[in-house]
């Protein structure tokens, strides 16, 4: 009986759920039509707008379980609902859920005569700023499918233009440079000379305009980088950057991606760089980005010209020294090859000329004063080739062989003495970088690329020194005398060789998250071989190889608030593979719109790094330098903690900023070789000091004047009291201007350095402790336009008011014997007049 209920209550159940199936069956009926036949058709009771629902249209034929799965069925994605209260259905409007869609921008900025690419244009996007890659790419992401982009270039006319959404816009801006002639246009604006203030501690050069100041054509580009806020000029150094109190070793020039280690460069008339090759610089003085690393100082980087993809083209420059020519072909489609080649075409200097200053030192009876003039030859060879595919992606190999010759002859003859000296360096640089970045469908970037670069420097020095003796007295001839009674006191033949090489290979990618929000992220692996060798009279007594190799990953966002703030967040980790080691270096950077114009820019890092240039004191006081790998023991990682902080104001073409900068760095080393018992010394050094700026642009003109008000100190383990001395490069004033006037097509401009003088005790000469820095320079140049070529010449003058400047660094102690020293100095630039022939085809 139980069982005949059972199957009876589960036959009616199946009956009852039958019975509640629905079916619909309609072809593109109106939802109104639907809904109102279906509730009818089934007996339910309904309420609804019969225009609204009107609007929407179905096709369905299908069954249902309830009337409730088919409303659902019918009302899906679409801007309706409904509810049953009681026994009535109520269906009704409801604003549709806005659904957000970003829209992609991204694209490459592009010289529109030439093609070449324009890297590190700033861009600005619906408010929101941004800053291109090497290779001129961008991207970003917004909710409007239309954007408004400014973009700005030094040398270039502004861009300002509406752009739709997509990927690969090509950004075409146009040159202002001096050599072209442009049709007057109204109403677009130029950024001419450089720009400072923008980022923290960050300036941007327009090498166009370096050919125009005063100076050597070969060393246009280190004649602009001394004239600006933060880096040394007073000195003249010719073979790194002092840049805001760093040290030797410890500031890095890049040149397309590989490390230039430096050269002899003697009186700053041939840089490393040629000037021909150069499009873009860019100078990071401190605190920079989380993307960047391997130095505690600043940081030159310079990016090669691409070459022009639309025709050859020929450029032929003579200076008083060196010959300078460069070619560029195109090859095939969107790509380029580029050769360029420097050569001095005779001696620089008569190395035999003397000159003598004032005998001996009023203060120092035993000392003597010598300015010589040394040999110098050099050559380099720059080969680039580099273009893009048709999707957009970039590609190139930069190389470069340099080297040079640096060698004096010193023959110094007294009634007592006699002193020969000779001085022979020879410099080595060669240098291979290659990069391929690809541009996604989604607008974001990946870039790989490698880079080696060498530096092999070899140092011999020969001295010999006698004293006359007069031979009588039936004594015999010593060991070493000479005829006549002149006997060898001290002979000297001694050869250095350091050799320091960077290698790496580096994976990027860079993405824009959503508007405003940029994400980068990065690693690479870095490996420093380093070689030092000693002989004496060819016998070799030092013979050593060290390596360091390290990993490296970092992270980077930016991210902006609105149009007033940006804020870049960043960490670098470096694993040194060597010292089994990890290093952690976070960096932060916020720029702030405090009102049109005037931008207040806050910045702070800690940086580290794996190779360090020693300095090595010999006997008798002088300093020199040598590459060395960090062992964490005798030879720590250095680390030094940045801080900036700057503000700028920025009105048409009128700048004025100020920025006050703080480095305090660890782990310097010395090697002290004039106590009894020579050793290696540690140290530390606390740089500080502000930055004034300001810049005038008018009709083609410009102007610009620099303060800098800096000091650097430093405490070794040698030290007889704890406390902080005056580096030997700390100087507490410099004071730097330049001029350029463009009446086209005369050229005319002029600078001036001033420099308070360094603490160099050796420089005590008549009393003097440190010694002024002045040097006014002038130049005219002429341009002249012919249908196929252009014609450039001019002339310069150095150190017009001849002041008596002394290079740092390049002051040499000599000691005679036990009572009396000689002392070597390598004069800054006398008054030097130069002329240099350009034609460019």
């Amino acid at each position: 009986m139980k069982k005949k209920a059972l199957l009876l209550g589960l036959l009616f159940s199946t009956l009852l759920t039958l019975a509640q199936q629905v079916e619909l069956d309609y072809q593109e009926q109106s939802l109104s039509t639907i809904l109102i036949d279906f509730c009818e058709r089934y007996e339910l009771q309904y309420s609804l707008d019969d225009r609204y629902f009107s609007n929407f249209t179905a096709t369905v034929s299908r069954q249902f379980f309830s009337p409730e799965e088919a409303f659902d069925y019918l009302l899906k994605d679409l801007p309706a609902a409904y509810k049953k209260v009681g026994a009535v259905y109520l269906f009704y409007q409801i604003s549709p859920v806005p659904i957000q869609k970003n829209y992609s921008l991204s694209g490459r900025f592009t010289d529109k005569l030439t093609s070449e690419s324009l890297p590190y244009t700033h861009v600005v996007v619906d408010g929101t700023g941004l800053v291109s890659d090497q290779e001129g790419n961008f991207s970003f992401v917004g909710t409007n499918e239309q954007f408004h982009l400014q973009a700005s270039y030094l040398g270039y006319f502004l861009l300002d233009t509406i752009v739709f959404a997509g990927t690969h816009h090509q950004f075409l801006l146009r040159p202002s440079n001096f050599r072209i002639r442009e049709v007057e246009i109204t109403g677009l604006k130029v950024v001419r000379s450089l720009q400072v203030g923008n980022k923290p501690g960050v300036l941007r050069l327009n090498h166009q305009i370096a050919q125009f100041l005063p100076g050597n054509g070969d060393n246009s580009i280190f004649n602009l980088l001394r004239l600006q806020p933060g880096i040394l000029a007073a000195g003249e150094q010719s073979n790194d950057l002092v840049i805001w109190g760093s040290y030797e070793g410890q500031s890095q020039v890049l040149f397309d991606g590989f490390t230039l280690f430096g050269m002899k460069n003697f009186n700053d008339n041939i840089s490393a760089v040629n000037p021909l090759m150069a499009k873009d610089i860019q100078v990071l003085k401190g605190a920079y980005g989380a993307d960047q690393g391997g130095r505690v100082g600043g940081l030159v980087n310079i990016t090669g010209l691409d070459g022009d993809l639309n025709r050859p083209r020929l450029k032929l420059g003579l200076n008083n020294m060196t010959l300078n020519g460069l070619l560029s072909v195109p090859v095939a489609q969107q790509s380029a090859l580029t050769v360029a080649f420097r050569q001095t075409y005779y001696e620089l200097y008569d190395s035999k000329q003397l000159s003598f200053r004032s005998g001996r030192a009023g203060n120092s009876p035993n000392t003597s004063e010598r300015t010589i003039y040394p040999d110098y030859n050099f050559r380099d060879l720059n080969l680039k080739y580099s273009g893009t595919n048709a999707n957009g992606d970039s590609y190139g190999i930069s190389a470069l062989l340099s080297e040079d010759r640096f060698s004096y002859l010193l023959d110094v003859a007294s009634e007592q003495s006699r002193f020969d000296y000779e001085d022979h360096e020879h410099n080595k640089q060669q240098a291979v970088s290659g990069f391929f970045q690809k541009r996604w469908v989604d607008g974001s970037r990946s870039k790989m690329s490698a880079a080696y670069s060498s530096l092999d420097k070899e140092v011999r020095t020969l001295r010999a020194i006698g004293r006359q003796q007069s031979g009588q007295g039936g004594q015999g001839q010593g060991p070493g005398q000479g005829p006549g009674g002149s006997v060898s006191v001290l002979n000297e033949d001694q050869t250095l060789r350091n050799a320091v090489a960077e290698g790496q290979i580096s994976l990027t990618h860079q993405l824009a998250l959503a508007e405003q929000h940029q994400l980068e992220l990065g690693t690479g692996w870095v490996v420093n071989p380093i070689e030092f060798s000693e002989d004496s009279f060819q016998v070799q007594l030092v013979d050593q190889r060290l390596e360091a190799s390290r990993l490296n990953f970092y992270a980077q966002d930016a991210m902006s608030f609105g149009s007033r703030l940006e804020l870049k967040l960043g960490l670098r980790a470096n694993y040194s593979l060597n010292l089994d080691k990890w290093y952690w270096q976070p960096r932060a950077s916020a720029s702030l719109t405090l009102a049109e114009g005037l931008k207040l820019n806050l910045a702070a890092g800690r940086h580290n790094q794996f190779i360090t240039r020693s300095s090595l004191v010999d006997n008798v006081g002088n300093y020199h330098y040598l590459w060395s790998v960090s062992d964490d023991q005798s030879l720590p990682v250095l680390e030094a903690t940045h801080g900036v902080v700057g503000l700028t104001y920025h009105r048409n073409s009128f700048t004025l900023s100020v920025e006050g900068f703080t480095k305090q760095t660890d782990g310097l080393t010395r090697y002290i070789d004039r106590f009894e018992a020579p050793s290696l010394y540690r140290g530390e050094s606390k740089s500080r000091g502000i930055d004034f700026f300001v810049k005038q642009e008018y009709k083609g003109h410009s102007a610009w004047m620099t303060y800098t008000l800096s000091e650097t100190l430093e405490k070794f383990d040698y030290f007889t009291q704890p406390f902080f001395q005056r580096a030997l490069h700390d100087q507490r004033h410099e004071l730097k201007g330049a001029l350029l006037l463009n009446f086209n097509p005369i050229h005319l401009s002029s600078s001036y350095v001033f420099g308070s003088g360094f603490p160099d005790p050796r420089l005590a000469l008549d009393g003097e402790f440190e010694r002024d820095y002045h040097r006014l320079d002038v130049a005219a140049a002429y341009q002249w336009h012919a249908r196929t070529f252009t014609l450039e010449t001019g002339l310069s003058i150095l150190n017009v008011l001849n002041h008596a400047n002394l290079k740092y660094a390049n002051f040499i102690v000599l000691p005679e014997d036990q009572d009396v020293s000689l002392n070597l100095h390598a004069e800054a630039i006398p008054f030097t007049p130069t002329v240099f022939l350009n034609v460019f085809f």
